[in-house]
C-alpha cells in the first residue's frame, strides 16, 4: 500500500485565492464603517473645539477702540 500523495500546488492555490477573496471582502465591507466613524469623529472634534476654546472672545489689540490723533493739536506755523 502506497501513501496518498498530497497535491501541494492545489492546496497553495486554494489558500492564495481564499486570502485574496477574504482581503477583498474585508476591505469592501469595512471601508464604509471606517469612513462613517471618521466623519462622526471629525464632527465631534469640531463641535468640542468651539466649546472649549477660552480665547475665542479675547481682543488681541488693546488699542482697538481708542481714537487718538497725535497731529490734532500741533501748530504747523509758529509765526501765526
Amino acid at each position: 500500500m502506497e501513501p496518498a500523495k498530497t497535491n501541494y500546488a492545489g492546496v497553495a492555490v486554494v489558500a492564495v485565492v481564499g486570502i485574496i477573496i477574504g482581503a477583498a471582502a474585508g476591505y469592501y465591507l469595512g471601508y464604509d464603517k471606517g469612513w462613517e466613524s471618521a466623519v462622526a469623529q471629525a464632527e465631534a472634534d469640531q463641535a468640542a473645539q468651539g466649546a472649549v476654546n477660552p480665547y475665542a472672545d479675547v481682543e488681541t489689540n488693546p488699542l482697538e477702540g481708542v481714537k487718538t490723533n497725535p497731529y490734532q493739536d500741533v501748530k504747523t506755523n509758529p509765526f501765526e
